[in-house]
Parts: structure tokens; sequence; C-alpha cells
């Protein structure tokens, strides 16, 4: 097929030779239509068109030159309007402008300067002068701040200013607020005169309520003064003055009232006062909540607590708290600068404290450190000396607790941390030294003792802790029934990972001594999850008896609730050689005999904030031979309702055949409480001396003893071995008490129930053995002839002191010796020890 024709009609063709030509564009465009039809055309034709290509060329020239030229004339425009009103070293950086506007970061001196200013000019910017000014982002450096700043802000040639947000900044804290201002420059030539004034309304943090306030700032003979008042209206109320004084100084006060914040029950009223320049200044201020009433006192430079000759800090601030309402005690928290590299000194005090937020009654606190800016908001806190902590749980009890940190002289405890207490937080921490502790009364503590050679490394974050590794060279810390760990290595570590048990604690290699246990050798191990359930388990062993302690138990991190449990499994006492290592303490003469057997238990739970303990022993057909101690036939079970002190359900039944100490009691049956530790005798018989003795309880813990049918000669064991006849039958009553077990008589006589006679084979008296003491006595020599034929009408004797161990009593005569004294009567007053009443008398003594 030929392509079609594309010569316009009529053309004429000009070929010239050898050259090949393309076809013409009109003849390409034959049958394209103009868009506009000549008809419309103005007079002089399409040439109009034309025209708007230099028109555009102008207009983008224009834009190009406003965007080469508008940054660096608008940047220089506003730089000389701050230079002019003072800021020197006014720094400007332009992102963006335009004719009349322009969006820049604005810095006018060091802790003075904003993220976006957006300025408005009157005028064209080569010209014309900054009016508007709204600024975002805005951060005040008090350490950099002065009046100076403040005098220069009221000769900015601005008419308005917005201000969107700040920030207030001191080293690496800072403190972002919600903050929305306006402020107009006064003009004319009265008193406010180049003033600024305006409104404000800030939020300082979340949960704290909107401040609204009415702002002046204006100029007088020493220099700028600011001034707040509340506005018509506004809830809580803030007013205040900062003002510039004589020679660089300057004065502030501020008082806030009706202050209502999330987080604090109740309102808040406060008054503050400071004054003072950069060289030295004070400040004082005052804070009433339904809770508590707080002081601050400040000070440039500060002498504070240090001692005399001392020098002073660079600064110090202290901040006293004293609990009102369901608040109680008083704190004391001291901040003083260091002067080097921004580290503060802070120690902090509290007594007594009390309130339903904290976990402790009588809460008190104590230690002291270095805390220290790291940069990009780190910091770190060195406790540079001994801590302590502690108070009473809410047990029902007010059981008490206490823990205490001492680095030594070689040890020490640092953290860091960043991020506050958002999401971002984390730190770390070290420690080295030594650790004490108790839970219970300082008397007789549930659990007490401490570490050396500790050493503890610790990571956290949002989530809470992450890692932790903790070793102790040595633990010691009683342990049930007043037994003492000493000389266990500890190791304990947590790994968040772990799920199923992220917590491993071992104690190993440790000994076990005390006054109710042998010495043991300890090994246990705590592993779980404190949320979930941790598990004990373990065992102790006797190191010289075979003795064996099982240990168990739980925790119920949910539930808040669990036990540990220690068992003594059964005991033949004929397996071990000496008894007295079982019972250190009890200061038995060994070597020690015993048949029968003996087992018990302890048990420990925690429940909705309450500890218990309870606790059995049994004893089954024990008989205990020593120099000094004869048991026979023991039996019975006593159940324990509390271990720390010692405690039982009252009605306790122990039997003895036979008891024989300093005193040789019989046929021995006793009922019995204890309590706080300490025997409340409820009842009891036994047989002493031939005669009957029963017991009954009295007020005040007491008992008393109804004798009957004693026979003198049996209650004088030794003055019968020495060769003397005693006479007689003694009948009466005794009170006394028990000292923790022991029991001890303080009142009350047995009396002879007749005349009786004492007498000796010779009654001249010669050879008579001298029974009596002669360190109590006098004339011993005189009274044993008297005694070698006496007949009493009167004879009282009056037991006292610990009966068991070391009994005492006073025996008093009245009769006549036939052969001595004429045959006159004669009284005697007597002092016998346990040589007298015992069976075994110092016969060294006795000649």
């Amino acid at each position: 097929m030929r392509p079609p024709n594309l010569r316009a009609p009529n053309a004429k063709r000009r070929t010239l030779p050898g050259a090949w030509r393309l076809p013409s564009w009109r003849a390409a465009l034959q049958g394209w239509r103009w868009p506009i039809s000549k008809a419309g055309l103005p007079p002089w034709g399409g040439r109009w068109l034309w025209g708007l290509v230099p028109l555009t060329l102008a207009i983008a020239g224009a834009i190009l030159a406003g965007r080469l030229i508008l940054p660096a004339t608008a940047e220089q425009r506003l730089k000389a309007a701050l230079v002019e009103a003072g800021f020197a070293d006014a720094q400007v950086t332009v992102r963006h402008a335009g004719w009349g506007w322009l969006e820049a970061g604005v810095r006018l001196q060091p802790g003075l300067e904003a993220d976006t200013a957006l300025v408005t000019f009157a005028g064209l910017v080569p010209w014309g002068q900054p009016a508007r000014l709204a600024l975002t982002g805005v951060s005040l450096d008090a350490g950099h701040l002065d009046g100076q700043a403040l005098a220069r802000l009221t000769d900015l040639p601005i008419d308005h200013v917005d201000i969107g947000s700040a920030q207030l900044i001191h080293g690496d804290w800072s403190m972002p607020l919600a903050l929305h201002a306006t402020l107009d420059h006064q003009a004319g030539d009265g008193a406010e005169a180049g003033a600024w004034q305006g409104q404000a309304v800030m939020e300082p943090a979340a949960g704290w309520p909107a401040l609204a306030v009415t702002v002046s700032l204006t100029k007088t003979a020493d220099g700028p003064a600011l001034r707040l008042t509340a506005a018509p209206g506004a809830n809580p109320m803030v007013s205040g003055t900062l003002a510039a004084g004589p020679k660089g100084t300057a004065q502030a006060e501020l008082t806030v009232t009706d202050l209502r914040v999330r987080e604090w029950g109740g309102p808040i009223s406060a008054h503050l006062a400071a004054q003072g320049g950069s060289d030295r200044w004070t400040v004082s201020a005052t804070a009433e909540t339904p809770d508590a009433h707080l002081a601050l006192e400040g000070a440039k430079p500060w002498t504070g607590m240090r001692g005399t000759g001392m020098p002073a800090a660079p600064w110090g601030l202290t901040l006293r708290a004293r609990g009102a309402g369901t608040w109680s005690g008083e704190g004391l928290l001291t901040v003083a600068g260091t002067g080097e590299g921004g580290a503060l000194a802070v120690t902090v005090a509290a007594e007594g404290m009390t309130a339903p937020e904290l976990p402790l009654m009588a809460a008190f606190l104590n230690g002291g450190g270095n805390l220290t800016p790291e940069g990009d908001g780190a910091w770190r806190l060195d406790l540079t000396r001994a801590a302590q902590l502690g108070g009473r749980l809410r047990d029902g009890q007010g059981t008490p607790v206490s823990l205490g940190w001492d680095p030594g002289a070689d040890g020490h405890l640092v953290m860091t941390w960043r991020g506050g207490w958002g999401k971002e937080r984390r730190g770390h921490a070290e420690a080295q030294g030594a650790l004490v502790g108790r839970l219970g009364p300082a008397a007789t503590p549930l659990i007490a003792g401490g570490t050396t050679g500790l050493h503890i490394a610790a990571d956290w974050d949002a989530g809470g802790l992450s890692a932790l590794e903790a070793s102790a060279a040595s633990v010691e810390a009683p342990v049930l029934l007043g037994g003492t760990l000493e000389g266990a290595h500890l190791s304990s570590g947590f790994d968040r990972a772990n799920r199923a048990r992220p917590w491993q604690l071992t104690l190993e290699g440790g000994r076990v001594r005390g006054a109710m246990l042998p010495p043991l050798a300890l090994a246990v191990t705590l592993s779980g999850d404190p949320a979930a359930t941790l598990t004990l388990a373990g065992q102790a062993r006797g190191t010289d008896t075979p003795l064996v302690l099982g240990l168990s138990g739980h925790w119920i991190g949910a539930e808040k609730r669990g036990e540990a449990a220690a068992v003594l499994e059964p005991l033949t006492l004929s397996n071990v050689p000496d008894l007295s290592r079982l019972l250190p303490g009890a200061g038995l003469a060994g070597p020690v005999q015993g048949l029968g057997t003996v087992a018990g238990r302890a048990h420990l739970s925690w429940e909705q904030g309450h500890l218990t303990a309870s606790g059995e022993v049994r004893a089954d057909a024990v008989s205990l031979a020593s120099p000094s101690l004869a048991i026979d036939g023991l039996k019975g079970a006593v159940a324990l309702d509390g271990l720390f002190p010692l405690h039982s359900p009252p009605a306790q039944h122990i039997e003895a055949k036979a008891v024989r100490a300093a005193l040789a009691l019989e046929d021995v049956g006793l009922d019995f409480q204890l309590a706080d530790g300490r025997v409340l005798l409820q009842g009891g018989d036994l047989a002493w001396a031939g005669g009957h003795v029963h017991l009954s309880p009295e007020e005040g813990g007491g008992f008393s003893a109804t004798v009957a049918e004693v026979d003198l000669a049996q209650a004088l064991p030794a003055w019968t071995a020495a060769g003397y006849t005693l006479q007689g039958k003694l009948a009466g009553r005794l009170l006394g008490r028990f000292d923790g077990m022991a029991p001890v008589l303080a009142y009350g006589g047995l009396q002879a129930e007749a005349p009786g006679h004492i007498g000796y084979a010779d009654t001249t008296g010669a050879g008579v053995p001298v029974v009596l003491n002669p360190d109590h006595n006098g004339k011993v020599a005189l009274v044993t002839r008297a005694l070698a034929d006496y007949d009493y009408q009167v004879l009282s004797l009056e037991p006292k002191g610990p009966i068991l161990t070391d009994p005492r009593a006073r025996l008093l005569l009245r009769g006549v010796n036939p052969g001595f004294y004429g045959g006159y009567p004669v009284d005697l007053d007597l002092e016998l020890d346990a040589g007298d009443l015992s069976a075994t008398g110092a016969s060294e003594r006795r000649q």
C-alpha cells in the first residue's frame, strides 16, 4: 500500500539534486485544529502567548532569589534584633523563610534556647522588623540563667510572643512542662511601658492540675521583675515574684494554695522564699499536706551538719519531713554539692515512719553516698558508708525487721541507671562488703546474722530484675532452736530467661552450733520462681552425732504464702556415746549416758502477712545419767505453737520416775505451759524427802508448793551421811517462779510438825563432823557442839534459790542441849547450801 500524500494542496515542491527531505511539519499537522480560533484572538493576534515566557522566567527568578537570598537576609535581620536587645552571642539557624516570615532554631544565650521559632516580620524581610514570635521546645537551664537574661527579654523588639512547650534543665536533670503562654509587649510612656504582660497555663507533669497565672515582666531600678498572680477563678492559686536586687542579687517568693496532685492525697499549700546571687544564696520553703509537714532549707556555701573546722560544701539543701494525719515519724534528706564533676553528696535518715503506703510500720532508714551524673540521663550512686533500714512488719504482731550494709575498708556498693522510671529504664548494681539482718526481737530473733565476703552483681530494666549473681564466703545466722550457722558458703543466681526456675540459691559447707543443737553440717538448696513457686530442700547432719534433721519448704508467690519445716528423725540415745554433745550449751558435766528415743519437728508458715511457728518434741522412756544429773523414765510430748520465743498451748504434761540433781525428786508429774520462753507451771505432784509436794499456779506466772510429811533426815542428806541423827516431820508452803526453764524458790518455809531431836553418837561434841559452811556461819565449832545433843521445840527450814542446781536454805532452831551452855536455851540461825541439802556434799570441806 502506498503511504498517504502528506504534501499540502497547491504546494510547490523544490528538490535539490542529490538531497532527501523530511516531510513538512505543516503537512504532518494537516487537519489539526488550533484550540483558539482566530475569531477569539485579540487584535494583536497570537503574539501575546510569547509574552508568557519572560513573565514565567521573572516569577521563577523571584522565587529562586527568595530561596537563595531570604534565609540569609532573614537570619541577619533576626540576629541583629537579638544582638540589639543584648544577646550578643545569639545564634539563629533558619530552616524556612518567606518574604514576611521565617522558621528557625534560636539560641539566645547558653541555657536559653528554642527548638522552633516562627517569626513574623512587620513588612518584607529585607526591610521589616520582627513583630510576632511563636516558640515551641523552649529550654531553660537554671544553671546559666540570671537576671540579665530577663532584662534582655524586656528589650526584645517584638510585640507578641506565643510559647507552646518548655522544659526546665539543671545539669542532667530536666522537667518537661506542658505550657501555653501568650505575652504582649506594652508600648507607650507610662509606668508599664516596655513591660510584657499576658497569661500562661502549664501542667508540670502527669497527674498535676493546670496552673493558670497572669504574667508581668517589668523593669525596675535594680533590674527586671517577674510577677505571677493567679488567674481569675484559677484553682489551685499560684502567685509569686522574681525580682532583681542590688549588686547582681535577686529575690524570689512563690505561694501555692489548694494544689491537688493525683498521686498525693488532699490539698497542698506551699511557700518558698529565696535570695542571693551566683556566689551566695539562701532558700527556705514549707509545704503542708494532710499527711505531712515539709521544710526545706538551703544555702551557698553550706556548712550543713559538718563538724567544726571542716570545709563548707559549695551548696547544700536539707529537707525535713514530719508525719501528720495517717502518717507519723520524722525524716531528713540532705543533698550537698561536692564540686567534683557535678556529684552530689546525699544522706538520708528517717525514724518511726508509718504510712499506709509503706510496707513497714515504725520504719527507720539511714545511709549516705555520692550521686553522680554520667551524661545522657545516666546516674551513679556510690554508698560510701554503712546503711541500715528496717521497721515492723504488718503481720498483726509488729515483728521487728532490719537490714544493714557495711562496705568496710575495701568494699563498695555502686548502682548505675538511666531512663528514669519510664519504659527505657535499665541499671546495674555491684556490691562487695558485709550484710547483716534480723527478723524478730533483738533478744530472741527468728532470723538474724550476716555475711562476710559478699559479692553481688545485678541488672534490671523496665520488666524488673533480669539477672543476678551473688556469693558469700561466709554466712552466719541463728537458725531453729537457738542454733547459729557459721562459715557457710552462699551462692545465688537469677536468670529471667529460665522461666521454670529462674532463681537458684545454694547454702553448703556451713556448721550449725548452739545450746539446743549439736554441731551440724548444713546443705540446702532453694530454687524456683518467687512469683510462682519456690522449693526448699536440704538436710542437716550431726558432725559427731547420729542426729539427722530433714529440711523442706515451699513458697507460692501468687498467694503470698509459704512454709518451711525441720524434722528430727527418731534418735536412739544409746547410739550416742556422750549425750552432752547433743546439748552442748546445757552445762551438763560429761559423760552423759542415755536410753530411750527422742524425736521432734519445727514448722514455720507465712500467710496473709502473718508469720506462725509450731513444733513438737517427744520423749519415750528416756533415761539420763551424768555426774550432776540423773533422770529415769522420762516420757511425754510437748506441742509448741511458737518458736521465737518458745510458746506452747496450756496443759502440756511430762512425767519422770526420778530426777536426781541437787535435790532428789521422785514420781514427778508436771502440767505446764511455755510462754515467751518461760515455764508457767499449771499443776503437778512429786515426792521429795519421803513426803509429798503438790504444785499449783499463782498469779504473775509463779507457782506454790504445798509440802507435807517431809522427813527432816532426808531433807538434809549430807547431815545424815555425816552421822547425825535427825528426827522430825516438816510441812508448809513455798512460793517460786521459773527463771526460763529453771525453778527458783523465792519465799515461804517448812515448819516441824512437833518438837524433835538432832544428835550425834558422841554427845560431848568431841569429833563431831563440821557440816556447816564456815563462809556463811560464824563459830561453827560451837554450833557443832550444840547440835551434838539438841532438843528443838521450834524448827523452820526456808529453801530458796534455784532448787535443782544450787539450792540454799535458812535453818532456824530454838531448843536446848543439856550438856551445852549449862542447859540454857540456844537459838540457832544457820545458812545451808547445796552441800547440806544434797547427798553429794562437799566432802573436801567437811572433815
